[in-house]
């Protein structure tokens, strides 16, 4: 039988990774499956391709050395990989196996780029930039939009049409995802002189249908129909003049609302002493107050090319609070062009230093899942390879600015990560450092055997999220909350797991903010990481920020060649000490989140919450909860399938998504 941890794994991979074998939905791969697929079939093609010949022996064994570390979850390919790698879309779609882009938003082009990336499950990184992109020629004060009446199955017209008679402006969007990257290029670059505008959507497919390609759950016109006549309110607002930098924040924020099936992930950029960069800073200041919810859809950070005074940082820590607590985070941009010369912007969970048009895919492995030191070397070393091997694309795909093609084949930016660091503490910084050096040897070797440009950059460190509960692991360079854990996750109320969980007495319960979600509280413990402080009996994580942040900082020191992505929890009267670090520690520091701590001691109840994602309890009523759960089998898993709708996965920046802000 399995341990709670394991179950947990269990079920999210399935729920998340595991792909649907036909058509009904009704039958999936098993977790060996998804090894190969990823190993044998998209591993593989990329590696032959690259070479122009079948691989021989020794490189088959590299392969089986690869599917192993897969198969027992010691370490894992982006989320993306696992999900998309081998099928047809990712070889058709070869940006669709991508975690992390990033750009300027300066043209239509741009834009247009941004949608495409974000439609096939990008998280997009942008700095918006004014000077280009500009209003309709005069404001366009009638907007109809014509939903779509066809059913889930019901293929419609893949191109797009648009007309203009009489004064009126018809914008007719295509069932296809080419389609509607290029619909949001016609709805910007169009200065007709219209008095009408008509969103017809009549020819994309209804919602509640799986997209056979990327496996998503379709939600057809539902969103974007809602969204095209704000974007259209905006562009008649600002008729006949440019649009600043806030217009281009909410044209993207839109954007990433839109999303077929899933969710999207961006972080916007704006230079720290520009002329808006105060505007921007407090752009989600009482958004529910002001029809602004679009504008959670991204994290915001100002970024500075020269170290802020003292005083500055100390204002700017009062101006995230006084803002909701997370935003402006603060970017050392300066540092991460040290770090990285090519760099212009991060992804949304900012640990790849991205050039404009820039991308990376990710890998991690799992430092706790390994006892002996050669095996995780070899690990990195055989993670890395393959990571550089992703960057072996054709990214030429129609849509996309020749720009993104021409900068991977230079920069070759890999993404090696590890996770479970909370759980070795016996790892040195000397060890961390030996292992740096191993990642970036895998991943400079396997360039040197192809012929083509060494990765300017190879580590980095991501949040993790999915990944890590797959891998039983704690999450990336995060501390869990306590030592015993409730972790509350959300599901389909449709999906045939829940009953199974159910009958097992597990406890299951509507979700206050999914009409159609319930939740189930998964026990989780960590028997293995010290550090925590008991406190009435509950053993916590009472960390100082200043604490998280020095472990970020050895982090950047040894293990981190572009940025460590950490979430820095932290209490208003420790605003003084988190300043005086930021300014000593400046030339160490390229960027984190913050977020109000919530005392892990108090139930959802007393913090003001319907529930909450993790609720750490004493080891009498973790072991009362977990006492009253019936076994549950691999095969009893095996029985239920899949999820329905990936979009009630955890956020986590390895699908595309990260915890916003």
């Amino acid at each position: 039988m399995l341990t709670p941890n394991q179950l947990r794994a269990e079920i999210v991979a399935r729920r998340t990774y595991m792909r649907p074998l036909n058509d009904e939905g009704t039958v999936f791969e098993t977790w060996k499956d998804v090894a190969h697929r990823v190993t044998w079939i998209h591993q593989k093609w990329l590696w032959e391709r690259a070479i122009g010949r079948s691989l021989n022996k020794v490189e088959k064994d590299e392969l089986r050395e690869l599917e192993a570390l897969i198969n027992e979850r010691k370490a894992l390919p982006a989320g993306r990989t696992l999900w998309l790698g081998g099928t047809e879309t990712s070889k058709r779609r070869e940006i669709s196996n991508f975690n992390c882009a990033g750009l300027g938003t300066n043209t239509v082009n741009d834009v247009v780029d941004a949608f495409w990336l974000l439609l096939n499950g990008s998280g997009v990184g942008f700095k918006p930039v004014p000077g280009c992109l500009n209003g309709f020629k005069k404001p366009i004060r009638e907007v109809e939009v014509i939903r779509t009446t066809k059913g889930k199955a019901d293929k419609g017209r893949e191109e797009n049409k648009e007309t203009f008679e009489n004064g009126v402006w018809t914008i007719s969007i295509g069932d296809s995802g080419e389609a509607w990257a290029k619909s949001i290029g016609k709805l910007l670059s169009g200065k007709y002189d219209a008095d009408k505008l008509v969103f017809d959507f009549s020819e994309v497919r209804g919602a509640g249908g799986r997209l056979k390609g990327y496996g998503w759950i379709s939600s057809g016109d539902e969103v974007i129909a809602e969204v095209y006549p704000k974007i259209a309110k905006l562009l008649s607002r600002k008729a006949g003049q440019l649009l600043d930098e806030l217009d281009i924040l909410d044209i993207l924020n839109y954007l990433g609302v839109i999303q077929t099936g899933r969710r999207g992930a961006e972080v916007a950029c704006v230079d720290y002493g520009t002329s808006n960069w105060e505007r921007f800073a407090t752009a989600k200041k009482d958004f529910w107050l002001h029809d602004n919810h679009h504008r959670t859809q991204s994290n915001n950070s100002l970024m500075f090319w020269e170290q802020p005074s003292l005083p500055e940082i100390k204002n700017l820590l009062n101006l995230m609070v006084e803002s909701g607590g997370s935003e402006p985070g603060l970017i050392n941009a300066a540092h991460a062009k040290e770090r990285a010369p090519w760099f212009y912007i991060f992804n949304p969970c900012v640990e790849s230093t991205l050039a404009n048009k820039g991308l990376c895919n990710l890998i991690e492995v799992n430092v706790a899942a390994f006892d002996n030191w050669n095996d995780l070397c070899r690990a990195v070393y055989i993670m890395a390879r393959a990571n550089y091997r992703q960057t072996q694309v054709d990214l030429n795909d129609g849509i996309l600015q020749p720009q993104w093609h021409q900068n991977n084949e230079f920069i070759r930016l890999c993404g090696t990560s590890i996770t479970g660091w909370a759980m070795r503490s016996d790892l040195s910084n000397y060890d961390k450092k030996v292992l740096r050096n191993l990642g970036v040897h895998g991943a400079y070797s396997m360039a040197m055997e192809l012929g083509s440009q060494l990765p300017k950059n190879v580590t980095l460190m991501k949040p993790s999220g999915s990944v890590s509960k797959v891998m039983g692991s704690t999450e990336g360079i995060h501390y869990p909350l306590g030592r015993y854990i409730i972790n509350n996750i959300t599901f389909s109320r449709h999906e045939p797991i829940v009953q199974v969980l159910r009958n097992a007495g597990y406890r299951v319960f509507d979700n206050p903010s999914q009409p159609d979600g319930v939740v189930v509280a998964f026990p989780v413990s960590w028997e293995t990481v010290s550090g925590f402080t008991n406190v009435n009996g509950t053993d916590v994580n009472l960390e100082s920020a200043v604490i998280q942040l020095e472990r970020y900082k050895q982090s950047m020191r040894w293990w981190t060649e572009q940025n460590t992505s950490i979430t820095v929890s932290y209490d208003e009267s420790e605003l003084g000490d988190i300043s005086n670090w930021m300014h000593d520690n400046w030339d160490d520091y390229v960027g984190v989140s913050f977020i109000k701590r919530a005392d892990p001691t108090k139930t959802a109840e007393d913090l003001g919450y319907l529930y909450l994602p993790q609720e750490v309890v004493t080891k009498e009523k973790f072991e009362h909860y977990q006492g009253s759960l019936k076994p549950i089998s691999l095969s009893d898993l095996r029985e239920t399938g899949s999820i329905e709708d990936i979009d009630f996965l955890d956020s986590s920046c390895e699908n595309g998504v990260c915890p916003i802000r």
